[in-house]
């Protein structure tokens, strides 16, 4: 195929070169870092944008040298850049319709090569090959004209770009908050046990409280209980989150206060409470919290086990992260972009699986048991939270990726049977993770199991049920020293490590009242106080 040339027209060379189809490859890369400034490393997002310039440069080159024209093979090459991504949405639509009520029903008939990549793929690179094809037929001879409207087009794009980089890092700068840290050098240095003993908490994501496993799933989870006793565990059987969402309770429990306190401004700004905004700013008070901070004045090493969901992720404020390495894409940034392009027909290449990163965590955590302390470690397990990958005894049943662990999970709280065997796994898991880190530690060890809240149960459940299943969260803890009722059984999130400090280095914390803050999903900093949670089983 090629093109005659055409006579070039009057105009700024910086207007009649196409290099449109490069902003247009970038511009998504760059948004994703816009929308997400706290979570995303610049060095990652240039990484990024290196290895598709590179992409999009060699495609152009093919293009151009093919059809003896730039400008046609600009055009080629934003084919090629549109259909890199729009295939993520393409496929996430297929497979939601023919899975997701009430749209199955209607949409059950959609034929494979729409949901299974190693069809769709093929199946997508022909539909590029013909767009291409007669893209640079029909238009070919109007590519030049082409190429001026695609730069200015590109280039108002950038404009919005840095505009919108510009604002975000303004707002995130008038947002910005940081723990209160007055109080973290008061006490001893050496705790009351004569050494610094290292600390593990350990987060298991929306653990059932006994109670609530007992009247709502029908499940007795007394034999783990009794084998978390037989191990020296104190058991807080009446505890309550402080927080509806998981990164508002981590973020409150890591710093032992209430967020609206440390950080006021935030929470009274309308722009905030009003919407989506200001999570950012709260993953930054779990990252960079004053336990870590309380812990370090005593000579203690931050270690954060990174996670597969926000907020807990990535911590670039630790001493040390332990991740679950295997995959280029094991960076929260490029998971991201391989979710929503045509990166994630690569499955497992582009990302890493999720089971096998479950499971490597759960062995890393132990590992910290050999290194030298003291340490505080915190790991944040997403089980027995769905995705449901596991049955009781470990069996992997489906295999996803870390990119694509959320999809189509809206509901899948209700499927109680997924959710009482990944918590059997988990079960299984913790007391083997337990008997290794008191096994291999060089003095007894403080461990903290604890859930961030409870499960978000909806169907068939009242409004106040509904609230009093997912604010019963579940609490245990192994105290080498201590005498039962140091932290009593009712003690809520807020306050745990207040009574920890106060018993092993005198720290003089106030105990603070017991408060409970519901929030909607869709306005999570919207905070109302729950004053009267009825006891499960009893909700009105």
């Amino acid at each position: 195929m090629s093109f005659e040339a055409q006579t070039s027209k009057p105009g700024p060379a910086f207007f009649r070169w196409p290099w449109y189809p490069f902003i247009a490859a970038i511009f998504p890369l760059w948004f994703i870092y816009a929308n997400n400034l706290e979570q995303v490393s610049a060095s990652s997002v240039v990484a990024g944008t290196a290895a598709m310039l590179g992409v999009v440069g060699l495609v152009f080159l093919i293009a151009a040298r093919v059809t003896g024209s730039s400008h046609v093979g600009a055009l080629i090459t934003l084919v090629g850049v549109v259909g890199f991504y729009v295939y993520g949405p393409i496929h996430v639509t297929a497979v939601r319709l023919t899975t997701d009520p009430p749209f199955s029903p209607w949409f059950s008939a959609i034929p494979e090569p729409f949901t299974n990549h190693q069809v769709l793929t093929p199946v997508m690179l022909v539909l590029c090959a013909m767009l291409a094809f007669v893209v640079a037929r029909r238009l070919g001879s109007k590519a030049e004209r082409f190429t001026g409207a695609g730069n200015v087009t590109a280039l108002a794009l950038a404009v919005i770009l840095l505009t919108r980089i510009g604002t975000t890092v303004w707002q995130q700068r008038e947002l910005q908050v940081s723990p209160a840290l007055a109080d973290v050098g008061g006490g001893r240095q050496v705790s009351v046990l004569g050494y610094n003993p290292d600390i593990y908490y350990i987060i298991v994501d929306g653990y059932a409280r006994a109670d609530v496993l007992q009247k709502y799933y029908d499940f007795d989870n007394s034999e783990f209980l009794a084998a978390l006793g037989k191990r020296g565990f104190a058991l807080n059987d009446h505890s309550r989150a402080n927080y509806y969402w998981t990164f508002l309770s981590l973020a409150s429990s890591l710093n032992y206060d209430y967020l609206q306190d440390i950080a006021a401004p935030l929470f009274a700004n309308p722009e905030v409470t009003n919407g989506r905004m200001g999570l950012d700013q709260v993953a930054r008070l779990a990252q960079d919290n004053r336990a870590a901070h309380f812990l370090r004045s005593r000579g203690y090493r931050f270690v954060h086990v990174r996670s597969s969901a926000p907020p807990t992720v990535r911590n670039p404020y630790a001493d040390e992260e332990v991740a679950c390495e295997g995959s280029v894409f094991d960076d929260e940034y490029f998971r991201t972009v391989s979710e929503v392009t045509w990166l994630k027909a690569l499955g497992s290449m582009a990302s890493v699986d999720l089971a096998d990163c479950h499971k490597l965590r759960l062995r890393q955590v132990a590992d910290q048991a050999r290194s030298p302390g003291p340490k505080f470690v915190f790991a944040h397990f997403l089980p027995p939270h769905h995705p449901y990958l596991f049955d009781r005894d470990g069996n992997v049943l489906k295999h996803v990726t870390i990119s694509n662990q959320f999809d189509f999970q809206a509901r899948l709280w209700e499927d109680k049977h997924g959710y009482l065997e990944q918590l059997r796994f988990t079960n299984r898991s913790l007391l083997e993770l337990i008997d290794r880190i008191v096994a291999e530690s060089a003095h007894p060890p403080i461990i903290i199991v604890q859930s961030d809240h409870g499960p978000n149960l909806l169907g068939g459940l009242s409004k106040a049920q509904a609230k009093a299943v997912r604010f019963a969260n579940f609490a245990a803890f192994l105290l080498p020293g201590a005498e039962r009722g140091v932290v009593p059984a009712d003690c809520a999130p807020v306050n745990e490590f207040r009574y920890l400090f106060n018993h092993y280095f005198d720290a003089g914390l106030p105990i603070l009242p017991h408060r409970n803050f519901y929030s909607t999903y869709f306005e999570p900093m919207h905070l109302s106080e729950e004053v009267a949670i009825s006891p499960i089983g009893n909700e009105s």
